[in-house]
């Protein structure tokens, strides 16, 4: 608590992420992890109203202080149970891995891009916290996602790396990931197709070097990988039904997920924006019924408006393979 007060008060940082949180959290106790972080917020809250920097806090009567938990095993619980107000979680990583595999497995990435079962606001001593999780397919502990689709053999088995020339089937996941429920996460070098492979185990896991091939941001597969995050880093920052707004999962394996294909909404104060997802090879044309009438936008590059749409009307949609669509459309 003493540490946390310093670089809050010293430093002005926003907040804290808690390293392996399994550590020092006593479950069902009020000590350990769940006292740190109750503290550090009454801390913050007692700080309204002073005139220094500690306002930095407080917009809109809520504290805006950072309290992210690496709580890989409990994540859930330990945004239902503490004052954490947001988490690391390996689930969308793992269900994106098995859907790589074995394309039964999207309806699990789909509830999971909705971050299904997470409370979205929980009530602590009568203050209202909002509630996420971080959202990725990489981080330092597993492979780079582009090893799923196949790796390229080394005379070493250490320095075996993901095939780079398989870089078009990363991007379904990278527009389901900036347009899911959450906060979204690039690890270093994610944007242009680093491609190193990490062991489960042993010395060659933790002791091997390994720098971002900056390199790699200058080749073909680089240049396509980082115009597509660009685009939707832009395209979240300026539409906040993605960072913010409610978030549905068209569950339906016989008419969608069975063909490769994933459909998700997110809505936001009048504005409705479908998320079309083909995880196959080959291009699909399917059957959807929108919502709402009106002039739907194809948010991704334009090439795919739908005009004068009628609502609960079946219209095909058809949607390019390893990439997705995005149609967008204001409520009158």
């Amino acid at each position: 608590m003493t540490v946390n007060y310093h670089w809050l008060d010293s430093y002005h940082i926003d907040g804290f992420r808690y390293d392996y949180v399994p550590g020092y959290w006593l479950e069902n106790s009020e000590n350990g992890y769940t006292k740190l972080v109750r503290e550090t917020y009454l801390m913050v809250k007692e700080k309204r109203g002073s005139s220094d920097h500690w306002q930095r806090f407080f917009n809109n009567g809520s504290i805006n202080l950072i309290q992210c938990a690496e709580q890989l095993q409990k994540p859930v619980e330990i945004l239902k149970k503490t004052f954490s107000n947001c988490t690391w979680q390996n689930g969308t990583l793992h269900a994106a891995r098995e859907a790589a595999r074995n394309p039964d497995q999207l309806t699990s990435l789909g509830f999971l891009f909705g971050l299904s079962g997470y409370p979205a606001e929980v009530q602590n001593n009568g203050d209202s916290i909002i509630k996420t999780a971080h959202q990725y397919l990489e981080n330092h502990d597993h492979s780079r996602f582009i090893c799923n689709f196949g790796t390229i053999d080394s005379d070493n088995e250490l320095l075996k790396e993901g095939d780079r020339a398989l870089w078009y089937k990363v991007q379904p996941y990278l527009i389901g990931l900036f347009t899911a429920r959450g906060i979204p996460m690039l690890w270093q070098g994610q944007e242009f197709g680093e491609n190193y492979f990490l062991h489960h185990e042993g010395w060659g896991r933790v002791l091997l070097y390994r720098p971002v091939r900056w390199e790699y941001f200058y080749t073909h597969e680089g240049r396509s990988l980082v115009q597509l995050v660009r685009k939707l880093i832009k395209l979240r920052r300026n539409n906040p039904q993605f960072s913010r707004g409610e978030h549905y999962f068209y569950n339906d394996l016989t008419r969608y997920q069975c063909r490769n294909i994933m459909l998700f909404s997110r809505s936001f104060e009048g504005v409705f924006s479908l998320i079309a997802l083909n995880f196959g090879d080959q291009g699909q044309a399917v059957s959807f019924k929108f919502p709402f009438s009106g002039n739907y936008v194809e948010e991704l590059h334009g090439l795919e408006n739908l005009m004068g749409v009628t609502a609960d009307k079946e219209i095909r949609l058809k949607i390019p393979g390893n990439y997705g669509r995005i149609w967008t459309v204001k409520v009158e």
